[in-house]
């Protein structure tokens, strides 16, 4: 920044907390979109249609991962770049084309290679995933799907780095819509054989608005002429950053296809369904508080790289607020479980109250990871974050998943969520104090401790015999934790 007062203002209460809002409208009705899709496959598919559709996904991920190399991040690291370090300063038009022309020249390779991997792979897929042959016609038919997931994301990626957060959140807004459109008609006429042309549907669906809002964002007469050797140096640079981006996401995603291999084989195709379904319900229900925290906090941490005082004011900041809005949804989450799974799936899902719950325990546990696992990242220290986020972050979400699924069923895997948060939390603070110097304040530190405590005694609430008393209790721990949130949001806003 320019100057110190830039800075605070940049990164105060009010600023941070306009950021993880800006997202927000759009982002509920997208949320709203996918929840009535989701309700649709529960009553047309049911668990084990569900189970069928997560498998599929779950699989092409790891393949796309794989053939993308990591590129998404790398290229939105590379437009911002390109656009100048800092909001004021006037974008360089010839950098953003040049970024833009060798970026979407670099994914149309890596989307071409993820079709004709996926057309390679369909019948090993199949025998892995489902120990027979009979969906390797429904994996070749994917490779579409790849295709323009791979070039979804390239666009995806270029609105990002541009910091068109408005024309990327309606693109996806719109494709979701048609995702569901198209996709419930399907599962109505065709059931089970649906499940892969909506899949189709909803990929180019998505890409044609990501690209005609990418059209729309370029300035006129940003179509440039790049030189081989700078198109070869940029693509270099983005590719080496996206490798070891790559090698992190794809073993997270490997682990989560290993565990719903593991839930199939130990269990039922049908747990995978249940298992996917409350993990649809948690994730959804929080995913406007991470979304806006990738989108805003990122960026302002990235510009503390070099001072570790700033940055660690800004980190015990965002860890204020996001403590503040997830204590109480975490806690309405437990309080409401039993009636958004009736309403948002069907009576046969009822079995993953217990696992929404535990869920719930976790998210409250991820949010105070999520601030901490930025860092490295934000600072460059590639070998560090895959340390972090690869080896160590997906060691023990594979042990723990396998472990407690074993032990305890579906409801094991939530106790494995918070055995993962928990462990998370503990380990980016001490790696970050050590390497970085990062401390967290006092007064931070006795808010987390202030709102985890409603939290855990609200869980402690949904194990007791008598419903009615628990209810209760639920219910005065949420009115009490929401008074708490709204004067600490207040307070701090005033600031």
């Amino acid at each position: 920044m320019a100057s110190g007062t830039t800075d605070s203002q940049e990164n105060s209460y009010r600023s941070i907390m306009r950021g993880m809002s800006a997202f927000g409208s759009v982002q509920v009705l997208q949320i709203v979109i996918n929840v009535v899709r989701g309700k649709f496959v529960a009553l047309l598919l049911g668990p084990e249609g569900m189970g069928i559709s997560q498998l599929l996904v779950s699989s092409t991920n790891t393949l796309k991962q794989v053939a993308s190399c990591g590129l998404p991040l790398s290229i939105v690291r590379e437009v911002a770049a390109a656009r100048g370090a800092d909001d004021s300063t006037e974008p360089t038009t010839l950098d953003v084309a040049t970024v833009v022309s060798v970026a979407r020249r670099v994914v149309r390779y890596t989307a071409l290679g993820a079709m004709l991997l996926c057309i390679v792979c369909s019948g090993l897929l199949s025998r892995i995933t489902f120990d027979n042959n009979m969906y390797t016609w429904s994996f070749a038919a994917l490779s579409v799907m790849m295709l323009f997931s791979v070039l979804s994301d390239g666009e995806m990626s270029l609105l990002q780095g541009l910091h068109e957060v408005k024309r990327l959140s309606k693109a996806s807004l719109v494709g979701a819509l048609v995702g569901l459109v198209a996709g419930v008609p399907l599962y109505w006429v065709s059931g089970y054989g649906g499940i892969v042309p909506a899949m189709i549907i909803l990929a180019v669906a998505t890409w044609a608005f990501y690209r005609y809002n990418m059209r729309r964002a370029l300035p006129a007469g940003t179509t440039v002429s790049v030189p081989r050797s700078l198109q070869w140096a940029i693509a270099r640079r983005m590719l080496s950053l996206g490798v070891v981006l790559m090698a992190g996401t794809v073993l997270t995603t490997l682990v989560g296809y290993l565990v719903n291999m593991w839930v199939r084989v130990l269990g039922s195709v049908g747990d995978v369904g249940l298992f996917q379904a409350a993990n649809t319900i948690a994730g959804q229900y929080v995913a406007v508080v991470f979304t806006a925290m990738s989108l805003d906090y990122f960026p302002r941490l990235s510009a503390a790289i070099s001072d570790n005082a700033r940055m660690t004011v800004i980190v015990n900041r965002q860890f204020d607020l996001v403590g503040l809005v997830i204590a109480p949804l975490a806690i309405a989450l437990m309080l409401t479980a039993p009636l958004l799974i009736r309403v948002l799936t069907s009576d046969e899902f009822m079995a993953v109250v217990p696992l929404v719950r535990w869920m719930a325990l976790g998210l409250f546990l991820r949010a105070m990871a999520y601030p901490l696992g930025y860092i490295s990242f934000a600072k460059g220290d590639k070998k560090l974050y895959f340390c972090l986020e690869g080896v160590f972050g997906c060691s023990v979400m594979l042990v723990a998943n396998c472990l407690c699924y074993w032990a305890w069923g579906l409801v094991g895997l939530g106790v494995a969520m918070v055995i993962v948060h928990a462990l998370d939390v503990a380990a980016y603070y001490i790696v970050n104090h050590r390497v970085y110097g990062y401390r967290i304040d006092r007064s931070t530190l006795r808010l987390m401790l202030l709102l985890s405590l409603p939290v855990l005694l609200t869980f402690l609430a949904t194990l007791l015999p008598d419903i009615r008393l628990g209810y209760t209790l639920m219910t005065l721990l949420l009115l009490l934790t929401l008074f708490v949130s709204f004067r600490g949001i207040r307070s701090r806003l005033r600031n």
